[in-house]
């Protein structure tokens, strides 16, 4: 009987696939802008409620998983998930503006929310499943089959989506809701392998905190983990706000809706491939680790800065890979870094921290577009990850010398 059961491996790969089929993701804007007749200027403030939203979640969430229960975190996350498209539609059927504006203010802070209690403990949830059958050394591996399969899922879920669209608005919405509903029952048939119950949690709970947050005091003592805690958010928030103002630049250069999707698709797959392999590396030094992101950004800003848009879009891609390979090799380090107790806390610390960064970011790289064009600015941008990189790497070499010392 035990052979027949599902592994948590594959209820991990059908998990993501569900939770990324984000059908409404390039349609939102088009149907608030378009269908709703609202501007611009309210869909962004809108984004900035959802930002805000998760980033004031994001540890909050990643405590209750750790003191509570994982899997009823994850499920309340999805359930706020699966309410939101529905609750978007139906600011389609309210009469004033008024009532659009409160209904689509609760919607993106019910997705920020929802996010937020995702980000942290359902990966812990599935990696303490995983670990109950032996594979937590696999982890790496596997992670980075869940960024293909990922980058596969939202590719097709985006283009699925604007058909769906041209069809009914509603029916994006709603698709994407039902297949939430398909992650909610995953999540459910998933065992919770948590070691400490709600009681003995509720029992100590001043004492509970202070190891929660007493993980990141570890973290500071730890030169690898904080190196890769600090590159993988400046690095992951820098790149996501370029990829977010590029859609509207490759426009502005003449190339189609059609030709602008395919790129960020083709990105997508190639990144996911790179990321299965990424594992690979996930036991080297820091140093060769540095020295491998920093050759591919002197390659990326050879590409750069030729004349021609094809070499351009290779060096966007260059780019773009350097999430894909950190991703694999900073959640393993973390996942068997940490203990169970505080295992979701420092995963939503991480997602918290890439949201406040992101939103930081947002405007400065928008004035650099503005006063230095596109092609300059995420030149700067380039050569601004390198030097923190060697900034970084001469830190960690001077805190190993200390404790060297202290030690002889």
């Amino acid at each position: 009987m035990e052979n027949n059961k599902i592994s948590s491996e594959f209820k991990y790969y059908l998990y993501i696939v569900f939770k990324n089929l984000r059908f409404t993701r390039i349609i939102n804007v088009i149907f608030i802008v378009q269908f709703l007749k609202l501007s611009l200027v309210q869909f962004a403030f809108f984004q900035s409620i959802f930002l805000f939203s998760q980033l004031i979640s994001e540890v909050p969430s990643g405590i209750l998983g750790d003191v509570f229960n994982k899997k009823k975190v994850v499920l309340l996350g999805l359930i706020m998930l699966t309410i939101s498209p529905v609750l978007t539609i139906s600011s389609a059927v309210v009469a004033t503006k008024d009532y659009i504006y409160h209904i689509l203010m609760a919607t993106f802070v019910l997705e920020g929310v929802g996010n937020a209690f995702l980000s942290g403990a359902d990966d812990a949830l599935f990696f303490e499943a995983l670990r109950s059958e032996g594979k937590q050394e696999n982890y790496g591996k596997i992670r980075g089959k869940l960024q293909l399969i990922c980058a596969l899922t939202l590719g097709g879920a985006t283009f699925l989506g604007g058909g769906l669209y041209s069809i009914k608005f509603y029916l994006p919405y709603l698709v994407q809701s039902f297949t939430l509903l398909c992650s909610i029952i995953i999540i459910m048939v998933t065992p919770d392998n948590q070691s400490l119950t709600v009681e003995n949690h509720l029992q100590k709970d001043n004492q509970k905190f202070k190891e929660l947050f007493s993980v990141f005091h570890r973290m500071i003592k730890s030169s690898r983990i904080l190196f890769m805690f600090i590159f993988t958010t400046v690095t992951v928030s820098a790149i996501n706000v370029v990829f977010t103002f590029l859609p509207n630049y490759f426009s502005t250069i003449g190339f189609s809706n059609s030709t602008n999707g395919a790129i960020f698709m083709a990105f997508s797959v190639i990144g996911g491939i790179v990321a299965t392999q990424a594992y690979k590396i996930s036991k080297i030094r820091i140093s060769n680790l540095m020295q491998i992101i920093s050759m591919i950004l002197m390659v990326s800003i050879v590409f750069h800065i030729l004349p021609h848009n094809t070499a351009f879009i290779i060096s966007l891609l260059l780019l773009y890979i350097i999430i894909d390979i950190i991703d694999p090799i900073v959640m393993e380090m973390l996942h068997l870094w940490v203990d169970d107790e505080s295992r979701a806390t420092i995963i939503s610390g991480l997602s918290f921290s890439i949201s406040l960064v992101t939103m930081l970011m947002n405007p400065i790289i928008g004035v650099g577009v503005q006063m230095f064009k596109m092609k300059t600015t995420i030149l700067l941008i380039s050569i601004f990850i390198i030097l923190m990189v060697l900034i970084s790497y001469i830190l960690i070499e001077k805190t190993k010398k200390k404790k060297q010392y202290k030690n002889s």
